[in-house]
């Protein structure tokens, strides 16, 4: 199993993030994770990076627990968060020398196929960039490393449908034709079933449903209604 969770809980002063969360994402399965703002999506992805800690239970990525991640572990985890971390000085070529040293694996001309493809800005530091311009630059620095596992925390975020669509089609092809793990949340629903295998609906820090998309008897803008009580013109229009 690339990730593994077990009886995960973490509590903050005056709420539960997570309640007794149990999950398993096998390598090369493709996983959507989705819920509403405050669900406990991101606090998941976090501390399956190491980046906060828990109260309960266990959490493991590539075989390591999560709170004891070396660097060699870390060179395998891909990982793009809600909110831009690049640093905001830095252009993006700034960033990939930095990255050239990191990553064992980081293939220079795949980062040059994403900046011409998808028409990244070189020559602007991340800060003077518009946030979907940022959004790529991290997706094609994340994607040039090769990981084997990757992490996406609302990975579409200012992108235009046009973009959405060249970013999914690369996420399908590594996972399909090089065994890339991905877990991911989007609120983009209906992306979730074009790229997963599998949707976790995760509501007030506990799972709702975990099923394979195969296996669903509706869609999962359906499910989602379902258990979260929306109407289809919300969910619609959370969408646009």
């Amino acid at each position: 199993m690339d990730i593994e969770i077990q009886g995960l809980t973490k509590r903050y002063i005056t709420l539960t993030a997570l309640r007794n969360i149990s999950l398993n994402v096998a390598k090369g399965e493709s996983v959507g994770l989705i819920g509403s703002n405050g669900a406990g999506k991101t606090t998941l992805l976090h501390i399956l990076m190491g980046f906060i800690t828990f109260d309960e239970g266990s959490a493991k990525i590539v075989g390591k627990s999560s709170t004891h991640l070396d660097a060699a572990t870390k060179e395998k985890i891909g990982f793009v968060a809600e909110e831009t971390g690049l640093l905001p000085w830095a252009t993006l070529l700034d960033i990939a020398g930095l990255y050239r040293h990191l990553y064992s694996q980081w293939d220079e001309g795949l980062l040059s196929h994403f900046i011409d493809d998808w028409e990244i800005l070189t020559d602007k530091r991340m800060r003077s960039m518009s946030k979907g311009q940022r959004r790529l630059a991290e997706l094609a620095l994340c994607f040039s490393c090769h990981p084997s596992v990757l992490l996406l925390d609302e990975p579409f975020i200012g992108l235009d449908a046009v973009m959405r669509l060249k970013v999914l089609r690369v996420m399908k092809e590594m996972n399909s034709q090089q065994g890339t793990t991905i877990f991911h949340s989007s609120h983009i629903l209906s992306d979730i079933e074009k790229i997963a295998d599998r949707v976790i609906i995760i509501r007030e820090g506990e799972i709702q449903l975990d099923e394979r998309i195969s296996s669903l008897k509706s869609s999962v803008e359906k499910t989602f209604v379902q258990y979260y009580g929306l109407s289809k013109e919300e969910v619609a229009w959370s969408e646009e």
